[in-house]
């Protein structure tokens, strides 16, 4: 398993160099330092602080999707974990955040890992739904030239690939879901590989309750655009601290690209990130390869640099050791487990019966 995932962040180290190669290609390393030297720090140093505080709408997010499993989770083992997932996606191999992040929550909270990596899985989802909806916004407020509208339609599309790849899976959970009973007694005792698979869907799909409640998702919704609307604030401060004028909408219109590029398998997205940040302001904005490579390093370290340093302090002040990091995929193989029946702890044992005399 180890030699797997070196295997993996070595392929990952190597996209990010091809990358990361290509992004740098004919720059003049001068004429970056003297950008770097120009940008403003204070400017940088506010959309690091609009990056983080993207999370606490995040952990707010997350209390609401959960609070059909467990009312009223408190917000810090929450918040903790949502920057934790983060910082062990930037920095441990494999991309192990997404399933970090609710293993630590439910060894905290005592919450069921299926149920949190399940609302995981509709947070995933509803960020899809918000990056398209405020691409859309972006596109309307800020109509492109003829020759950029071409390179929208392939960002467009690929939104919705991305979309489309999540949404199917939330589909066959809902559909577990709302057949949980029949489900449950045809998988209790069947072995192999498709009895864990079949108790693992019912498992994550616990994680979805919360969207078939309409007060639940009106709050879900408001802390998704918020938390976007962050994000993308952060970006557009910090690009014009880079010297890169663009209107606020252009972020918005940049958002997908930038996800999709960070989300390739590269560590800490490095070169995902920087060639969809130069390919989105030179095509679309018409901004100079130098000033947009410039700004896709600076804000690229923006993103990440305060997530893995905050993220280093809640393990030294909380103390967590590194196998709770690291051990979220033992979380996921026994999840699917053949349940044995036994005493419920909760349960006091009933009182002997008195015979008659």
């Amino acid at each position: 398993m180890r030699l797997r995932a070196a295997i993996k962040y070595a392929g990952g180290l190597a996209l990010a160099a091809v990358l990361m190669g290509w992004v740098l290609r004919d720059t003049d390393r001068r004429t970056l330092w003297v950008q770097f030297s120009d940008a403003s720090a204070l400017g940088l140093l506010a959309a690091a602080a609009l990056n983080v505080s993207h999370n606490v709408f995040r952990a707010w997010r997350w209390r609401a999707l959960l609070e059909p499993i467990r009312p009223h989770v408190p917000f810090r083992p929450m918040f903790d974990a949502i920057i934790l997932g983060y910082a062990t996606s930037w920095v441990i191999p494999g991309r192990l955040g997404e399933v970090v992040r609710p293993a630590l929550l439910s060894g905290r909270e005592a919450i069921p890992f299926g149920a949190c990596l399940g609302s995981v899985l509709a947070d995933r989802l509803l960020d899809g739904l918000a990056v398209l909806g405020l691409f859309g916004v972006g596109i309307a407020l800020l109509p492109l030239e003829a020759g950029s509208e071409q390179h929208a339609a392939l960002i467009r599309a690929g939104a919705l690939a991305l979309v489309a790849a999540i949404a199917i899976p939330i589909l066959t959970l809902v559909v577990a879901s709302r057949w949980r009973e029949r489900f449950e007694q045809a998988l209790a005792d069947r072995p192999g590989f498709r009895g864990w698979f079949g108790r693992t869907l019912l498992a994550l799909a616990e994680g979805l309750e919360a969207l078939k409640r309409p007060g639940l998702v009106a709050r879900i919704a408001a802390h998704t655009v918020a938390a976007w609307l962050f994000i993308a604030a952060g970006t557009w401060v910090g690009v014009r601290a880079c010297g890169v004028h663009v209107p606020f909408a252009a972020i918005l219109i940049l958002l997908p690209l930038l996800v999709l590029g960070i989300a390739l398998p590269t560590p800490g997205g490095a070169g995902g990130y920087h060639a969809a940040m130069r390919v989105g302001l030179v095509q679309l904005f018409g901004v100079s390869e130098p000033l947009a490579v410039g700004a896709a390093l600076l804000q690229h370290a923006v993103v990440v640099l305060p997530i893995v340093v905050l993220g280093g302090l809640i393990v030294m002040v909380d103390r967590i050791p590194l196998e709770d990091l690291t051990g979220a995929a033992r979380q996921m193989r026994q999840m699917g487990a053949i349940r044995t029946p036994g005493p419920s702890p909760t349960r006091a044992p009933a009182p002997p019966v008195e015979k008659p005399s």
